[in-house]
């Protein structure tokens, strides 16, 4: 299994200020890491707005591609709720403010270990404002309805019925584009599904990446 740094995040290199943010830059970046850990065809897994980076990225490159798996993510940009308000929130509140209010509309109240949940927060904190919108607008802009329709890969959605940014109605529709889609729809949860139910999750994905090696 690989995982890496988004370029802005952990130990990857920090755009500047000024860096003009693409999705193809985030697809080279993707397979680059592929390419050097030697990896042939893949099983991508995505979430948030890394799900929709795996779907571009398997679209450019489908012979790559065994199979996709998304969660709390969306083929596109038009209907995301919450991003108009993120420039706002880290001039308030700069980027311990916003990642306060993220923290709400990731998680409902109960919901994770509150160890687990304070880590998270002063992780997300850590975020430079130029990066998220940088990103933001990256998906804001996105639109992958067209090129989904001759998707060649089985692709797996799984989304939270509450979250604040990418709505149920998202999957219906991707379910709708995607000839080989199966969606799952998790109640009773806001945008952090993959951490408040991180065991869950996992073992829900590895039987799906079960199945898809066995067909």
């Amino acid at each position: 299994m690989l995982r890496f740094d988004m370029r802005g995040f952990g130990r990857s290199v920090m755009p500047p200020v000024d860096h003009v943010w693409s999705m193809d830059e985030l697809i080279a970046d993707l397979w680059s890491v592929a390419d050097a850990a030697g990896a042939g065809r893949v099983h991508l897994m995505g979430e948030s707005m890394g799900g929709t980076i795996v779907l571009a990225a398997a679209l450019a490159r489908p012979e790559r591609v065994a199979s996709v798996s998304i969660s709390n993510a969306s083929y596109k940009g038009k209907g995301i709720g919450e991003l108009a308000y993120w420039r706002d929130q880290f001039a308030a509140g700069g980027p311990a403010g916003w990642s306060g209010r993220m923290m709400g509309n990731r998680f409902n109240p109960g919901h994770g270990d509150p160890a687990a949940l304070d880590w998270f927060q002063q992780e997300q904190a850590r975020t430079q404002p130029h990066v998220a919108l940088g990103l933001g607008g990256v998906l804001a802009a996105s639109d992958l309805t067209e090129p989904l329709r001759a998707a060649p890969f089985p692709l797996s959605v799984v989304l939270p019925d509450s979250s604040p940014f990418v709505p149920p109605l998202h999957g219906a529709e991707l379910r709708e584009i995607v000839s080989d889609c199966r969606l799952r729809v998790v109640p009773g949860v806001r945008h952090g599904l993959p951490f408040s139910h991180a065991a869950e999750e996992a073992a829900q994905l590895a039987a799906w990446l079960d199945a898809v090696d066995a067909a």
